[in-house]
């Protein structure tokens, strides 16, 4: 035989384990292009139990969706927010207030701090309560976590009421302790008159509030009637009410939003 036939001849068939493992491979080849009536019903019947297990879970989330609408007003008041806060957010239409859109900004940045002002009813307090939607726990259902709002990681108080704490009573002490603690906490009506400061006593309290709070975790809204916009002399009617030092814990850069709502008063029919 020439070298050139030698060339040309085809290659002796493999054997032993070489010979199987091509066998096998064309096998399974042959398997994928043609699957048997066994296996295409397999798959077919897996892809059928997915399709209905997405449609479980999707079920199970709505209706837990729907418990959470149904349960958000009980939620409001387990935090002690106010009735007229509770109205206002509850009901097929929620009036959008400058309030409340600030409070969905802070939710969606994941923001810590807000800071309202403005004048009597132009819905500060009811935008405030509506960060009661991040004071939640979660739950393991069918596979997924969901979220269940806690009322214990809520509270809504006056800042009078805080003023009026007595070291001496226990009542006060553990509402000091859950107001500085709770994941979410909506501190009411810090205000006075413009040009009037905080006495030393009310101001170090608050001091130590702000402070105990601006933490990761934690979201704190405030509102007040004082002015937060500064003046060309000097700091805002805020600022001077409450001291340059809690200002400065507030608005920590990337960590708060301040909202000024206006003075127009929504209960007498003025537009937000």
């Amino acid at each position: 035989m020439s070298r050139d036939d030698e060339k040309t001849a085809p290659a002796p068939p493999r054997q032993g384990p070489q010979r199987l493992a091509d066998l096998m491979r064309k096998a399974m080849s042959q398997a994928r292009a043609r699957p048997s009536a066994g296996l295409a019903q397999l798959e077919s019947d897996w892809m059928q139990r997915e399709v209905e297990l997405q449609q479980a879970e999707a079920a199970e989330r709505a209706r837990h969706e729907a418990a959470q609408v149904a349960a958000w007003p009980l939620h409001l008041k387990l935090c002690h927010a106010p009735p007229e806060a509770v109205d206002a957010l509850t009901g097929d239409t929620v009036l959008e207030t400058a309030a409340l859109r600030a409070a969905r900004h802070v939710l969606q940045e994941g923001l810590r701090t807000l800071l309202l002002s403005g004048g009597t009813g132009v819905g500060k307090t009811a935008g405030a309560c509506h960060l009661f939607r991040s004071a939640v726990r979660y739950e393991t259902r069918t596979g997924q976590r969901l979220p269940e709002w806690d009322a214990s990681a809520g509270l809504f108080v006056r800042w009078s009421r805080l003023k009026r704490i007595s070291d001496y009573e226990a009542e006060d002490r553990q509402l000091l302790h859950r107001a500085t603690h709770a994941r979410v906490l909506v501190l009411d009506d810090v205000g006075g008159l413009p040009g009037e400061e905080l006495g030393p006593r009310h101001r170090e309290l608050l001091e130590e509030l702000v402070d105990r709070r601006d933490r990761p975790g934690m979201v704190t809204a405030y509102t007040t009637n004082l002015s937060v916009q500064r003046k060309e002399a000097g700091p805002s009617d805020f600022a001077t009410h409450v001291g340059a030092r809690v200002v400065s814990r507030m608005s920590r850069q990337g960590t708060f939003h301040l909202a000024d709502c206006g003075n127009r008063d929504l209960r007498r029919g003025a537009k937000p």
